[in-house]
């Protein structure tokens, strides 16, 4: 079942259905008011169905919109389209406009899908036939070329109908993957966030604050005159400084704003070569760098650091260059590669670094193509457009705005 905007349980599509079915009673008196003089005379049970519509339009709608039990819309619909058909009888038959009426039902039957729409498609069409042939005219001045032609026509209608029934169903279903994706994606997003405050909560407490500890019972010793506390002391504020401006990188970059992005990415490359790795070749194109250096740096990181934590590669090489109007970043390793399943199991243990930035990637209309293989190394493609060019057509064209009357106005001035 589609859900639109304020459909948001099964009986919507039947309230929807019961306003449709209060419309028709006063579209049949039009339809009458607009009958040719020269139309065939109506048969005598238009006039008691007519009021069988609007008692039933009237009585239906109340239940439906006072119930607190979910109306499923097909007997309404069936009801409608039968209904309508009887009218089409008492009207005229095949030749009477009431026939457009018929669709209505076809219409209304959409907001429930594909099968409800082709369903009451056919026996809209069904009926039409069934109300042409039964009326005394069908014959005599009413032929079969005629009731071929509106038939067609309805059945077209009806299938148009379905057409769009599909796309909005397949459209609902996108929209709802996309909606538990987005709603998973903040759950286990707001999960990291969480570990990574206690590892930084750890990492402070455990080892920065314990070092400073230290360092202060050293200079203590070193004032009762023990000077070699001094060089104990120095030691442990060092790594101490070390240790903090690390996690101060973790959390910010500042030397992406003060350096640069090539500079900012060949400082994580250093943190890995530290850490026993060799440091990954990396290469910045300067037509490359600008808006989006911050976004490049956060997808850069996160695949080096995946390189030399999980990947275990010798060698990665990471490129960040032009490609007419957008901006390519590759990188290369030749390590272990990626199994689907493991990649699986830990985006679903919350780490959401190479999911978060996907995320931010196709958010701005880029892509990110991951080819890998177990034991084949990996080669990671992210493309984004051009955030400098896209900045700055909004900027040239308020720039151009105020010209444009100017070049309107100027043919009016004149010659000198």
């Amino acid at each position: 079942m589609i859900r639109l905007p304020g459909l948001d349980d099964r009986s919507s599509a039947a309230r929807v259905g019961a306003v449709a079915r209060l419309a028709l009673p006063p579209l049949v008196l039009l339809f009458e008011a607009l009958e040719a003089p020269h139309a065939a005379p109506d048969l005598w049970f238009g006039e008691p169905l007519l009021g069988l519509l609007i008692a039933y339009a009237i009585v239906s709608a109340i239940y439906v919109f006072t119930t607190s039990r979910d109306v499923p819309l097909a007997p309404f619909a069936v009801g409608d389209t039968l209904l309508l058909a009887l009218l089409v009888v008492a009207e005229g038959g095949a030749v009477t406009d009431l026939r457009y009426m018929l669709f209505v039902p076809v219409l209304v039957a959409v907001l429930s899908g594909p099968r409800l729409t082709l369903g009451i498609s056919a026996l809209s069409v069904a009926a039409f036939v069934a109300a042409s042939l039964a009326h005394p005219d069908f014959g005599d001045e009413v032929g079969w070329r005629l009731l071929a032609v509106h038939s067609l026509d309805i059945a077209a209608r009806a299938g148009l109908a379905v057409v769009v029934a599909v796309l909005l169903t397949r459209r609902s279903e996108r929209i709802r993957e996309l909606a538990d994706s987005r709603r998973s994606l903040v759950t286990q997003a707001l999960t990291a966030e969480a570990r990574a405050r206690r590892e930084l909560s750890y990492v402070l407490h455990d080892e920065l604050v314990q070092q400073l500890l230290c360092a202060q019972q050293d200079l203590k010793e070193a004032r009762r005159g023990r000077p070699e506390y001094l060089d104990r002391a120095q030691a442990a504020l060092g790594s101490a400084v070390g240790q903090l401006r690390h996690e101060i990188f973790q959390l910010h970059p500042h030397l992406l704003e003060t350096a640069g992005l090539e500079a900012a990415l060949e400082a994580v490359g250093a943190q890995q070569a530290r850490a026993g790795g060799e440091p990954p070749l990396i290469a910045v194109a300067p037509d490359a760098t600008g808006v989006d250096d911050e976004l490049l740096f956060s997808l850069g990181r996160e695949l080096l650091t995946n390189a030399a934590r999980h990947a275990a590669a010798e060698h990665v090489k990471l490129t960040v260059e032009r490609a007419g109007d957008r901006i390519e970043l590759r990188c290369r390793d030749d390590g272990r590669g990626i199994d689907p399943e493991a990649r699986s199991a830990a985006l679903g243990d919350g780490h959401l670094g190479l999911a978060a930035c996907t995320e931010r990637v196709e958010a701005i209309g880029g892509s990110l193509e991951i080819v890998t293989a177990p034991g084949g190394g990996t080669e990671v493609r992210a493309s984004i457009p051009d955030g400098r060019r896209a900045s700055a057509e909004p900027a040239s064209n308020a720039a151009e705005a105020p010209a444009k009357p100017l070049a309107r106005l100027a043919p009016a001035r004149g010659p000198g």
